[in-house]
């Protein structure tokens, strides 16, 4: 495949991925997601047809090579005059065509997985484009197994699809079409048992298992993203687990959900089995009713013996294709799942809409809230109680300039999390109005926004990179001596000196050797690293005790400058530091 025929699938994917009328689709009929996948894979019609080509002709030459064959033992057997001068001739093309068909066979496996394997990435780098954009905001109810399912498992599946189903369905009807030709020249009889037999093997089966075995495959693959999501929490909570004496609750959770997967998934393998088991029954019936059709019409003297043997075994012979097609009926469902699982993905609108061509942010002077409103939309189960909109944010101001060192305080669920989303632009408000440099914040461009705030918060993640690496996050473009300052700003010299390569230690199982406090003090040294005007800080010393909150909160002061801070925090030492104190409650902030 060319870099061209690359850039072409990657924009045809990004096209379904945005198209109008998409949204539905992850809900629609398996015939609309089928015709959705064929449309990206577009871009590599000449791959396809090729596929196409060497598979039909394949098919075609394990036919022709029995019938060669066939006209060749009767030949040398006696039994027809102008067979047994040529039966040399139909030997040597047996022999031909069947060398024929392990080259087709190569090619046909060959074009359908380059074209396949081109399109699932282009597939995975759009979804993982896409899951970008819908963080943090619609991602935050979505189970993290889940999404690693999506990913992984579920973009996998579409591999049976484009390599396994395309091309086969159309090497079928090729082949079925040429194969009804021959026969119907051999015999009009022959000819319309063959259509027959190959409209119920090719056609009825697949239809009538597609319903019931699509509808458990779905079941399976979100339990199977459920399952992973809670080995995924409990393997990272496993220290609060056992301290906590949870373990044996867990497990048993852990249990139920194994079980729905796996009911799910005997299901599914049910189905499968009988869709097996009919494409072997039907198919015999089929071959057992030609035969008989056959030995009719010879005895009657209605067809010759030497056609007569010649299209049974060509017929008998030209299942090869069809057999696939009918247990596409089961074996397609659970990949349709994934797909609607994938494109659902796809259709989701994130909740705003990132800025490329707004305006430049060239330097912070400071945020200012005027009437800020915002409410949360229920959860789809919620709509069905009736239940409204539930306001969290209400006529609020706030006004923070360069140098401020302001502290919020409130309940929890007041709405200290979703202000600061608010602030940095992961979610649009409802009502007021919110400037950034006294420019529309949401007309500011995003990467501009993103370079002037940063944000720390009480979960800071780490990745199986070096020390140095997980800190460079903030600004990969940072010096040695950057690096190395903003981890001594963050209280980190003690750690780096218990690591045997001290910063270039690579941090493996996702900072696994790491307390939570370090890990905070990591996601506090990124702040220091980055360029950002205005300091957005979540519960930043909640995992810190007392000695240690109270130098990381002397180094922010220290380091603040012109900088603004807004933290957020229960714990009074730390809001003892703030030159202004704010407490959320009902909607609005008051001064303290």
């Amino acid at each position: 495949m060319t870099a061209a025929d690359g850039k072409q699938v990657n924009e045809a994917v990004h096209a379904s991925a945005g198209c109008e009328g998409a949204g539905p689709l992850a809900e629609g009929s398996s015939l609309a997601i089928m015709r959705r996948m064929a449309g990206l894979m577009r871009p590599l019609a000449g791959t396809e047809a090729r596929a196409i080509g060497c598979g039909s002709l394949g098919h075609l030459c394990t036919v022709w090579c029995i019938m060669a064959s066939t006209a060749a033992l009767i030949g040398l057997s006696g039994g027809q005059g102008r067979l047994t001068e040529t039966w040399g001739l139909w030997a040597a093309v047996a022999v031909v065509v069947a060398l024929l068909k392990g080259v087709m066979a190569y090619g046909e496996q060959y074009y359908n997985h380059e074209m396949a394997f081109s399109v699932l990435r282009d597939i995975r780098t759009t979804v993982f484009d896409k899951m970008r954009t819908l963080a943090p905001a619609k991602l935050a109810r979505r189970g993290r197994g889940d999404m690693v399912t999506v990913l992984t498992d579920d973009i996998e599946l579409l591999e049976i699809f484009y390599a396994h189903t395309l091309s086969p369905i159309v090497i079928a009807l090729l082949t079925s079409l040429l194969n009804l030709i021959l026969l119907t020249a051999l015999s009009p009889w022959m000819g319309l048992a063959a259509l027959v037999s190959y409209l119920v093997v090719g056609l009825l089966i697949p239809l009538a298992s597609a319903s019931p075995t699509f509808r458990v495959a779905m079941a399976e693959r979100i339990a199977q993203g459920r399952l992973r999501s809670l080995l995924l929490e409990t393997l990272d909570g496993r220290r609060e687990l056992v301290g906590l004496g949870a373990a044996g609750q867990v497990r048993r959770n852990l249990d139920s959900a194994t079980d729905s997967m796996l009911d799910a998934r005997r299901k599914t393998s049910r189905n499968t089995l009988y869709n097996d088991l009919a494409t072997q029954v039907v198919t015999l019936v089929c071959m057992a009713v030609f035969t008989l059709l056959v030995c009719f019409l010879g005895g009657r003297g209605t067809i010759g013996m030497t056609p007569a043997l010649i299209g049974l075994v060509g017929f008998l012979s030209s299942f090869g294709p069809l057999i696939p097609v009918a247990r596409l009926g089961a074996g397609l469902q659970p990949t349709l799942a994934a797909a609607r699982r994938i494109f659902g993905i796809m259709d989701e609108e994130p909740a705003v809409e990132e800025v490329v061509d707004g305006l430049s942010l060239e330097e912070y002077t400071g945020t200012h809230a005027q009437g800020l409103s915002f409410a949360y939309e229920p959860d789809r189960g919620e709509e069905s109680t009736g239940q409204g909109p539930v306001q969290v944010l209400r006529d609020l101001n706030l006004d923070i300039r360069p140098g401020d060192l302001i502290g919020i305080q409130g309940e929890n669920g007041a709405g200290k999390t979703t202000l600061i989303d608010l602030l940095m632009r992961f979610r649009d408000r409802d009502a007021g109005d919110l400037t950034v440099s006294e420019l529309p914040i949401e007309r500011i461009r995003t990467a501009d926004l993103r370079a002037r705030q940063t944000l720390v918060s009480q979960d800071a993640y780490v990745f199986s990179e070096t020390l140095a690496d997980n800190i460079a996050l903030a600004r990969p473009s940072a010096t040695r001596e950057e690096i190395e300052r903003a981890a001594s700003q963050a209280c980190l010299d003690d750690l780096i000196a218990k690591l045997p390569k001290g910063l270039d230690q690579v941090l493996t199982g996702h900072g696994s050797e790491l307390s939570e406090g370090q890990k905070q003090r990591v996601a506090l040294a990124r702040a220091f690293l980055s360029e950002a005007s205005l300091l957005l800080l979540d519960e930043p010393t909640s995992n810190m005790d007392a000695l240690l909150e109270g130098k990381v909160l002397r180094s922010l002061i220290d380091q603040q400058g012109e900088r603004a801070y807004l933290i957020v925090s229960h714990r009074p030492s730390v809001l003892a530091h703030t030159g202004r104190l704010m407490t959320l409650g009902e909607g609005r902030l008051l001064s303290d």
